[in-house]
């Protein structure tokens, strides 16, 4: 729609919040930055003004048609005064439908919050569990307490101003014109009576209608914010679309070389490449054998001395009293650092190195990662995130994202990286990409809870 913002047109379409969830915690963060961009956009002061215009255009031509039929016709008032009851039309519809629309969305967001059980899955007939009674009870406090005074607050104050006036002002105009219906339909009524009383009719009719769909669009949110009223949208399936990459799966997907899982690792990260571990793994040499030269890439030689071994499975070659060597797993070069564990809302997690997350995203030439993610997201960009999970810490950059890309800290705070611009994550935090989410935690933390926690809540 034309008069909806470029921002909130992600989160009105019922996919995007009647997807499965992963948890209640991912689809309450998601519900948060939803409300924040759909609120401003419903109290918009362009629409609100361009709401005040078609009412003028209206109550204009209401006017000029009651001028018209006291001149009976001459002068030309009443063909424009037709002409602005059209324009108010045109106008006044575009303006209602991307209210409706606005109005529709922040309900369905609303009432989603008791639709989605802790586990995610869709609230039926059976009894809850305790967790999602606890949860829906704690939004549904939460909701209530804000929301009973919100239709005096910004930013729907001067729509029910605005409800309340046109009401009080249509129905003294009503009043009028009931009272002067007798005089003006009489045969003998003079033109200006008739003129005045029809002025009154279309000025009244005009203040009224646009009184009631303001009021119902405030009704439809406020009764959502209540939760007067159950969630009506049924869960739609996921269903990724054609041409991603080969990463809709689960866990990590690797491009280039392997990746471990997440765990406790040295200062040298075991995924590096051969460049910054100073040596490439080795099958190790038999005894009595000397390395190869450094900076070689060759196998171990046999010393002169030492004959040839023969060609046996590698059990007969270690004897019993000889372990099987351990797997190299780089120097032991300073001390260990956790790696956080960094997971999507759909539940694959995040292997340690450099991660690129999108629909399909793509390295540029220059550019090396170790894998890449895709998400069943429509709302995501083609490469929208990089994602560096590296000893002790996570770092994401925004990869010139069309919606952007918006961190909820563990203190409450919110922050926009600009495209390009590294930003560091902290255990807690939870990124939302269009209308997806990716958690970061402790390497003992379970990532869930991580989610559940609100801002300020101990661990």
């Amino acid at each position: 729609m034309l008069l909806t913002p470029s921002a909130a047109r992600p989160w009105l379409g019922p996919d995007s919040r009647n997807r499965p969830w992963p948890g209640h915690g991912p689809m309450m963060v998601r519900r948060r930055e939803a409300l924040g961009v759909l609120y401003p956009a419903y109290g918009s002061w362009v629409r609100l003004a361009l709401g005040a215009l078609a009412w003028a255009c209206g109550v204009g031509a209401g006017v000029l048609v009651g001028r018209g039929v006291a001149v009976a016709g001459a002068g030309g008032a009443s063909t424009v005064g037709i002409a602005l009851l059209v324009a108010a039309t045109f106008l006044g519809g575009a303006v209602v439908a991307t209210g409706s629309a606005l109005a529709r969305a922040i309900a369905g967001w609303l009432t989603l919050a008791t639709a989605v059980r802790a586990d995610g899955g869709r609230v039926d007939g059976t009894t809850a569990d305790p967790e999602t009674v606890r949860a829906h009870e704690e939004v549904v406090a939460q909701d209530r307490a804000s929301g009973g005074r919100e239709l005096w607050r910004p930013p729907l104050l001067p729509r029910t101003l605005a409800a309340l006036l046109l009401s009080a002002g249509g129905a003294v105009l009503a009043v009028q014109a009931g009272l002067g219906y007798a005089e003006a339909s009489t045969p003998y009524a003079a033109d200006d009576v008739r003129g005045a009383w029809l002025a009154r009719v279309v000025v009244s009719a005009v203040c009224l209608l646009t009184a009631l769909l303001t009021a119902s669009g405030l009704r439809r949110v406020h009764r959502a914010r209540m939760h007067r009223v159950a969630h009506d949208e049924p869960a739609s399936p996921a269903s990724p679309p054609a041409g991603l990459t080969p990463a809709v799966g689960t866990g990590a997907i690797v491009v280039s070389g392997t990746l471990p899982p997440p765990g406790v690792v040295g200062e040298v990260p075991r995924w590096a490449g051969p460049s910054a571990r100073g040596a490439a793994p080795t099958t190790p040499a038999p005894s009595g054998s000397r390395p190869a030269a450094p900076g070689s890439s060759g196998p171990a030689v046999p010393a002169p001395d030492t004959p040839a071994p023969s060609r046996q499975p590698a059990a007969a070659v270690a004897g019993p009293e000889e372990p099987a060597p351990a797997p190299w797993v780089g120097p032991p070069t300073g001390p260990a650092v956790p790696v956080l564990r960094v997971r999507l809302g759909d539940g694959r997690e995040l292997g340690p190195g450099t991660t690129l997350v999108g629909r399909a995203p793509v390295a540029r030439p220059e550019e090396h990662v170790d894998a890449v993610v895709a998400v069943a997201d429509d709302h995501v960009s083609k490469t929208h995130l990089t994602v560096r999970v590296e000893p002790g810490r996570v770092v994401v950059v925004d990869r010139g994202s069309t919606n952007g890309t918006v961190v909820h800290h563990p203190d409450g705070s919110v922050h926009r990286p600009r495209a390009g611009e590294p930003h560091e994550l902290a255990p807690g935090a939870v990124v939302v990409i269009g209308a997806s989410t990716l958690s970061v935690a402790d390497p003992g933390d379970d990532v869930e809870h991580t989610v559940l926690r609100p801002p300020g809540a101990p661990s």
